[in-house]
């Protein structure tokens, strides 16, 4: 069995490199404390651990809880040990416990031992019942684990978890000793009455409709003839037990509209794509056509222009004498020696214009056949898109059709549901007795709590005690050299921060920024806070657990052996936060135990003095390394 041992009313540092099980016993503690679930990490403790145990010591009592580990595919363990030793030296062996209580049962025991009392009721902001405080709630200002102490957005242990700020603003004014079991039980009564006169006045409305029920009777009939629930409206004359026969078979009815058009939302969507097929396909014959037009007057201009070529050509002779004269030129009639190759090249273009004009004249008409053909074409498609326009409008006229028979579907049944919780209502009046009015009676008892907390002045006891326990968080927030510690710091419960009132407004831990401003300001809080319960003898255990509180001056990878040297700024910051924690300590007044996991291993005197675990050498750990090899 490991067993450490913490001393009362001191301080007690666990330091060590990561990952020896330091975190560990906070969750361990937590467990065995009753919490709802297993906090244990996964990992080396919770592979080799059976159960765990605490001992607890409370004036001249003391007293052993312990919890097995849950069973293979447990979330958590139901049953505890509690059982009065007559010394923390005389705990039993785990092998011989009989787990004997229930973890709510164990939770009662405990909080009893702390001096808390079951029996009160507090009232919660946003819920309907009250909050019985216990242990778990005092837990809220005992432990600040790795995650929450050095966190902008949460100042208490579990502050972040669903449904929890609200248990935290109950349960304060509590441990703080502002509010006693009077003023707790009026202030429950007071949510009490107030529900039950919301739900008395809801029940007269119900029987108010009930009471008229011939004149509501025949709204819902006209409203029911409206929509076509009944072919007309009856006579005015009619009593409301004629309406009711009449509306009651409405309640069947089937408002079901017959024979409906299938909605055909598929083929509309074929429809639209047909459509623009059809666009793309006469888009793309246009271009064809526009082509070929262009073509056949290409074709028509040069035929035009060659054939007025061919005419000049023929009209000096060309045609028909092959050789041409001798030695004179063809268009001067000059001679020359050259006239012949003259007559040569001018024949061989005339005969190539003449080619050319006859292979015009026997390509234009199939142009022209073509330019018909895509013309016809184009009408075709045209003609498509036409028929496919008129299909799309009488289906989106069918599908409108549909949506207003729907509608009318549902005006029906809206209808016909309000028939049904009038007739609801008629047959419990029927069944019930009248709801008795007590609205005066209890409008009355409400004004008469509330004059009597009043007159109490408890909101100003609260206001009183946080005053004082400002003022010494204010100091400490000095010592610490804290950010905007020049101003006035306080701690408001209604955003469960610290805030600190500047000339340029109130600023709250969140908007601070630095995590050595977010260590100081938790361990200045808490210290203020246990000083408070210890002075007032408040029902919180007299521990104070933090984990890592030098993490924001290290590496976020640091593994914690002693490889990194804080500059001497830094150290001076951590120093004052222990120099804090051990003021508070040694005032007689606060007798206050002080648990501590760290990373940081100062070289003073005080701090070694104050180590009771240092876990840095090989195999050192909550559960040694030889031990994990042994099992």
């Amino acid at each position: 069995m490991r067993k450490l041992t913490f001393e009362l009313g001191q301080l007690n540092i666990i330091t060590g490199s990561s990952r020896r099980g330091k975190s560990a016993i906070v969750t361990i503690i937590d467990y065995c404390l009753g919490s709802s679930g297993y906090p244990v990490k996964a990992g080396v403790t919770r592979d080799h651990s059976r159960g765990f145990g605490l001992v607890i010591v409370s004036g001249g009592r003391t007293m052993y809880v312990a919890r097995p580990a849950p069973e293979r595919l447990r979330k958590t363990a139901d049953r505890m040990y509690v059982g009065i030793i007559s010394d923390p030296e005389s705990i039993p062996a785990f092998d011989t416990l009989e787990f004997n209580t229930n973890v709510d049962t164990a939770r009662q025991i405990i909080g009893d031992l702390c001096g808390i009392d079951r029996s009160l009721r507090l009232p919660m902001p946003g819920t309907a019942g009250p909050l019985h405080p216990g242990i778990r709630h005092a837990l809220f200002f005992v432990i600040q684990e790795q995650n929450e102490i050095a966190n902008q957005d949460v100042l208490f242990h579990t502050q972040g978890d669903e449904h929890r700020p609200n248990a935290i603003r109950a349960a304060i004014p509590y441990f703080l000793g502002a509010v006693d079991t009077e003023y707790a039980t009026l202030t429950i009564r007071l949510r009490t009455l107030k529900r039950e006169l919301v739900a008395l006045r809801r029940s007269l409305d119900e029987q108010a409709i009930a009471l008229g029920a011939s004149g509501q009777a025949r709204a819902l009939l006209a409203e029911a003839a409206a929509v076509g629930l009944i072919d007309q409206l009856p006579p005015q004359g009619i009593n409301e037990s004629e309406a009711v026969s009449i509306l009651r078979p409405l309640t069947d009815a089937d408002v079901r509209a017959a024979g409906l058009p299938e909605i055909q939302g598929d083929r509309l969507g074929e429809l639209n794509q047909q459509r623009a097929q059809l666009r793309d396909r006469i888009a793309g014959l246009n271009v064809r056509l526009t082509r070929l037009r262009r073509a056949a007057d290409e074709n028509g201009e040069f035929a035009s222009e060659a054939s007025e070529q061919r005419a000049r050509l023929a009209s000096l002779g060309f045609f028909g004498n092959a050789e041409g004269p001798s030695r004179g030129c063809p268009m001067c009639g000059t001679d020359t020696p050259d006239a012949p190759g003259i007559w040569v090249e001018l024949r061989s273009e005339l005969l190539r214009l003449d080619g050319e004009i006859v292979a015009i004249r026997t390509d234009t008409p199939r142009i022209d056949q073509m330019i018909a053909q895509l013309a016809e074409e184009i009408q075709g498609v045209t003609q498509q898109l036409r028929a496919n326009r008129a299909e799309i409008d009488e289906l989106e006229a069918g599908l409108q059709a549909v949506a207003r028979l729907r509608a009318a579907e549902s005006r029906a049944a809206l209808i016909q549901g309000r028939i049904g919780f009038y007739l609801e209502l008629l047959d419990r009046r029927s069944h019930e007795a009248p709801i008795q009015d007590r609205t005066v009676e209890l409008e009355t008892a409400i004004a008469d709590i509330e004059a009597r907390l009043e007159e109490s002045g408890n909101p100003d006891l609260l206001a009183s005690f946080l005053a004082r326990i400002n003022q010494n968080l204010w100091d400490k927030a000095r010592h610490l050299e804290l950010e905007h510690s020049a101003s006035p710091i306080r701690l408001d419960l209604r955003q469960l921060t610290v805030v600190a009132d500047t000339h340029a407004g109130a600023v709250p831990l969140y908007e601070m920024g630095s995590g050595e401003n977010y260590v100081g300001y938790h361990v200045a809080t808490f210290l203020a806070l246990h000083e408070w319960f210890a002075t007032e003898n408040r029902p919180v255990p007299r521990t104070l657990i933090m984990d890592q509180p030098s993490q924001v001056w290290f590496p976020a990878d640091y593994a914690g052996d002693g490889s990194h040297v804080l500059p001497d700024d830094d150290r001076e910051s951590l120093v004052r936060i222990y120099q804090s924690v051990l003021a508070t300590l040694a005032r007689p007044d606060v007798d206050l135990q002080v648990i501590v996991m760290e990373h940081a291993d100062l070289e003073e005197q005080w701090f070694s003095d104050a180590v009771r675990y240092r876990w840095r050498a090989e195999g050192e750990a909550l559960i040694p390394a030889d031990w994990v090899e042994e099992l």
